[in-house]
């Protein structure tokens, strides 16, 4: 009596683990993290644009990120571009693609004396004066208190740039 207690029930769980395999469909697709590398590497590759300065990115490996930049025309590169929701003058790709983030489109990387505009995202420009511009600026002209020092000139509409200097070593002004 004991032995068929033990078999209705039995039969029941493999009734129900077989129904549970049939919902579920194709259990093969598991893939192993290291399989999955080539397909991030292509995604990477296709990046649809060129740089961005502010990147939404996952915290995975490899990442997937997507560009928040408000531009005024999205690249052709862009399968899905709509209007910012801050500006809606503004467009921003709404695309992804998975790998690390492309490099910034600011014509400096930081900024300890920044010139920016009221407005949301601001328009800068950045008034420090350098040994050598950065790859990204477009106009370096010689700085007018040191001419063997520069300045990049091009202004940039985006976030507020990041400061070069910590906030603890720039002497108050």
């Amino acid at each position: 009596m004991g032995m068929k207690r033990c078999i209705v029930p039995s039969i029941l769980l493999m009734l129900a683990l077989q129904a549970a395999l049939l919902v579920a469909g194709d259990v093969g697709d598991i893939l192993l993290p290291s399989q999955g590398q080539d397909e991030a590497a292509m995604a990477a590759k296709k990046r649809p644009w060129k740089c961005c300065d502010q990147a939404v990115c996952t915290r995975s490996e490899p990442p997937i990120c997507r560009c928040m930049d408000q531009v005024f025309e999205c690249p052709s590169t862009c399968k899905s571009c709509g209007p910012s929701m801050a500006d809606p003058s503004r467009l921003v790709c709404q695309d992804q693609y998975v790998g690390l983030p492309g490099p910034i489109c600011r014509p400096w990387e930081c900024c300890d004396s920044p010139t920016c505009t009221k407005s949301n995202p601001p328009t800068c420009r950045c008034g420090d004066e350098v040994d050598e511009c950065a790859p990204t600026c477009k106009t370096c002209l010689p700085a007018r208190s040191h001419p063997s020092r520069r300045v990049c000139i091009d202004s940039y509409f985006g976030a507020f740039p990041p400061a070069c200097t910590p906030s603890e070593a720039v002497p108050p002004v």
